[in-house]
């Protein structure tokens, strides 16, 4: 169903980032982290962008994922959407999922999340950027259906952002189109335990991150991954594994240690011979909100 165009959100729309798979939950958990995007939109006379932050040199045409997402929640493009963005561009932090969710919710679509869910293929990252916290997200009968599930609020991350890009379409050509039932095993055991772990730090280890599916595969397209991953485990976090197809390397840590822990990382990261930077972010858990908006007349 189109919307009408006086269903515009008269506001700012905020979603945060994601990270997603979790090591062994491929194309099923995700969690919201506290990097945002902020998005207006408003009638034009043709598809414009003003954008400011992460991804602003990504060029604007009729190809342009805002413009995608107004065809289908107004039925044309003519807008003009302005965005700012602290979530690195291409590096696995839910970047697309959360513009397609914004621009979504901001044209006034009655189901952001379908929208953004159709553009993307999965549902995983749109699910945590539209509710926030941890989720597991699929598709059943063409429909995206999300369990919102318990995080630790003791729980805090510290990402590695290389400068080096991964195109999710080009991290899935990685990836074997058959796995074995040891294999397939393997990472269902390790979901599950991972996503009720997940709601007491005190149950968390590292092997509940382990994935046979598609962390060894991707490698091959960013090596530097093995050596990040063991970085953040020899400064402390409790677990470290690929934030969706990377190249960020997501470590989950104690909120309490997340000053000394990042600064350990950074020392590490030196002694690296890669351009990367290391940040500590918490859980979002407001999910996709107005920030302000203005009463019509």
């Amino acid at each position: 169903m189109k919307m009408t165009e006086s269903s515009i959100i008269d506001g700012t729309v905020r979603v945060p980032g994601s990270s997603a798979n979790l090591g062994p939950g491929f194309d099923v958990l995700a969690v919201a982290v506290s990097l945002f995007i902020d998005i207006r939109a408003s009638l034009s006379d043709k598809f414009t962008v003003t954008a400011t932050g992460e991804g602003s040199d990504i060029e604007v045409n009729r190809e342009h994922l805002g413009a995608v997402v107004a065809r289908k929640v107004l039925g044309h493009d003519r807008v003009h959407i302005h965005v700012s963005s602290e979530i690195p561009f291409a590096r696995g932090l839910g970047s697309s999922a959360a513009f397609a969710t914004g621009v979504a919710f901001a044209l006034g679509a009655e189901d952001p999340l379908y929208v953004a869910t159709k553009l993307e293929g999965h549902p995983e990252n749109a699910a945590a950027s539209f509710y926030g916290g941890l989720v597991a997200a699929g598709v059943i009968d063409g429909e995206p259906v999300v369990q919102r599930l318990k995080i630790d609020d003791r729980i805090g991350l510290i990402l590695v952002v290389p400068e080096t890009r991964l195109s999710t379409a080009e991290a899935r050509k990685t990836l074997e189109n058959s796995i074995s039932r040891d294999d397939a095993v393997f990472n269902l055991q390790r979901a599950v335990l991972l996503s009720h772990a997940l709601s007491d730090i005190d149950h968390l280890n590292q092997g509940l991150f382990d994935d046979r599916i598609h962390q060894s595969q991707r490698s091959r397209l960013f090596p530097h991954a093995i050596s990040i991953i063991d970085v953040l485990l020899h400064s402390g976090a409790i677990g470290a594994t690929w934030s969706g197809a990377g190249s960020t390397m997501v470590g989950f840590v104690a909120s309490k240690d997340s000053a000394s822990i990042l600064e350990e990382v950074n020392l590490h990261l030196k002694g690296l011979e890669i351009d990367a930077r290391a940040m500590s972010v918490g859980v979002d858990t407001a999910g996709a909100r107005v920030l302000s908006s203005v009463p019509k007349e």
